[in-house]
């Protein structure tokens, strides 16, 4: 049996958190594209899942991580968009990808530039698109519908950028009171 969900997450932990919830009550993660998930029914809380930001990583480096991943007991379930989600049976022992807090304070800074760069692309091309000062156009309609369109998504993509940060900060703060 097969369950599609839409869903639409700016918090990639929560949307984790979503997942794993699924899990729990037998709804195993076989498929997801952007705000689209496919659930296949299975046994309850057998797997744990984890997703990932991989964009930047080169052909090589991917299939080498991805690599030392099965050799972990850990599944690949798909790639799409420089995110990945993956499964491990939970009688394998926990799914834990970053061991320590370099290592994620170092993800949330690559997840961090990637928003970044989103935001500010969109910023550049709502204002262009928005076009104020010159009404020369017969598509000034359309321009300024894209540009609204534009800023529209450049505030959603506030909202990761600013709990990324605040992950961030609360990670340094934990990391600098163990040293």
């Amino acid at each position: 049996m097969k369950k599609v969900k839409y869903r639409l997450f700016l918090d990639h932990e929560k949307e984790e958190k979503w997942i794993n919830d699924m899990a729990v009550n037998g709804w195993n993660l076989e498929k997801f594209a952007f705000s689209r998930f496919i659930f296949t029914k299975g046994e309850p809380g057998k797997f744990v899942y984890r997703n990932e930001l991989i964009s930047g990583m080169s052909t090589t480096e991917k299939k080498d991580y991805f690599e030392i991943l099965k050799d972990s007991g850990i599944t690949i379930i798909q790639e799409f968009g420089g995110w990945i989600y993956m499964k491990k049976a939970v009688s394998d022992g926990p799914l834990e990808i970053f061991t320590d807090i370099k290592s994620k304070l170092d993800y949330y800074t690559r997840i961090l530039s990637v928003f970044l760069l989103l935001f500010f692309v969109n910023i550049c091309l709502g204002l262009s698109n928005l076009n104020f000062f010159s009404n020369q156009s017969n598509l000034g309609f359309i321009n300024s519908t894209m540009g609204f369109i534009n800023i529209f998504v450049a505030a959603l993509i506030a909202y990761p950028i600013i709990k990324i940060i605040y992950r961030k900060r609360h990670l340094q703060r934990k990391h600098q009171f163990f040293e």
